[in-house]
């Protein structure tokens, strides 16, 4: 760093702070003494670092001590949300706690806090180690500032700012959803989310029950329906029309309503639940654990990693981490009578 401080004809403190994206610092100016370290082949040595990452953590006052949890939603989350915050935020919080860290919660919803002042407050209060849950439709792109924040979101909602990620494995669980049901004799099985809710999930929930339909046999094959809850008459022609003998859903639907739709005698079928519900009906066939509270462990430690190697801002390379699902299986799974 001394060599890059005299090329470039600053302090070696200021090299120091140029390489891990200091906001103190203008950004073109990082930019320029980063690209100046990069030509005279400057590179960390990995424990130097981490032995000089904890030397500053107890040196510095505006080392974070407690990681910001940006909760946008402007009241208490609406229908649509792909997995429940508030286990997530349980696991985050007892990472933290285990990596000797706490975690304050930020409304800036409900706090009329824009991203500039959001930003401004954060690093103020020396909280540059960011997690923001599941968002908003809203709230998709929410224009942060990155600069001098090391961050995490969880799930696949909010698009602007591009950041690290980590996110259930949707693809994996529909497959795997399906793979149980057909495992407990069901053979005619649809599909039924909301558009918001194949949004929220960039449709990979849709994508994977295509892929299937398209390698089972021609009278097992169903097409899904993007409907949401009050599209009552849409889901009750579906079931006239597809008659499944069980449906994978993400959302509450009004089933007892839809009965009234269908001819006489009409059966509704069994559900299957693509994102388990803290209290799944006893009809149901089954459902998909996510596990969220690992998505609120795994999103502290990849925040905490970047804070550790001194990585602020944008990434060039935004990574995903993906949890996958598990089966929880009903108590008493119904079972179809295999017909060939």
């Amino acid at each position: 760093m001394r060599e890059v401080a005299g090329a470039a004809g600053v302090a070696v403190s200021t090299v120091s702070k140029a390489l891990r994206n200091d906001p103190t610092l203008p950004e073109t100016r990082c930019r320029e003494i980063q690209a100046l370290a990069t030509r005279l082949g400057y590179r960390p040595h990995p424990l130097v670092a981490t032995l000089m990452a904890q030397l500053h953590h107890h040196r510095r006052r505006n080392d974070p001590h407690s990681l910001a949890w940006i909760d946008l939603w402007p009241a208490v989350s609406g229908p649509v949300v792909a997995i429940p915050t508030e286990p997530i935020l349980e696991g985050a919080r007892e990472r933290a706690g285990e990596l000797g860290y706490r975690i304050e919660v930020y409304h800036p919803g409900r706090e009329n806090l824009t991203p500039d002042r959001l930003a401004r407050l954060l690093t103020d209060r020396g909280q540059w180690g960011v997690i923001i849950p599941p968002v908003p439709e809203a709230y998709m792109r929410f224009p942060l500032d990155l600069r001098g924040l090391a961050a995490v979101t969880i799930g696949t909602s909010l698009q602007e700012p591009v950041m690290h990620r980590v996110s259930p494995n949707h693809f994996q669980g529909c497959t795997l959803a399906l793979q149980q049901l057909r495992t407990h004799g069901f053979r005619r099985m649809g599909l039924v989310l909301s558009p918001a809710m194949n949004k929220r999930t960039e449709g990979k929930w849709l994508g994977a029950f295509l892929a299937v339909q398209a390698e089972s046999n021609a009278p097992e094959r169903l097409a899904p329906l993007l409907a949401g809850p009050e599209d009552r008459p849409a889901l009750a022609t579906w079931l006239k029309r597809e008659q499944p003998e069980v449906v994978l859903v993400a959302e509450t639907f009004p089933w007892p309503s839809v009965r009234r739709g269908l001819t006489p005698g009409g059966k509704l079928p069994a559900r299957a639940w693509l994102m388990l519900p803290p209290a799944a009906s006893q009809l149901s066939a089954g459902g998909l654990d996510y596990r969220p509270e690992q998505l609120g462990r795994v999103a502290v430690e990849m925040v905490v990693a970047q804070i550790h190697r001194n990585e602020r801002g944008r990434p060039l390379t935004p990574q995903t981490v993906l949890i996958d699902a598990i089966w929880q299986a009903p108590r008493q799974p119904r079972r179809i009578k295999d017909t060939g």
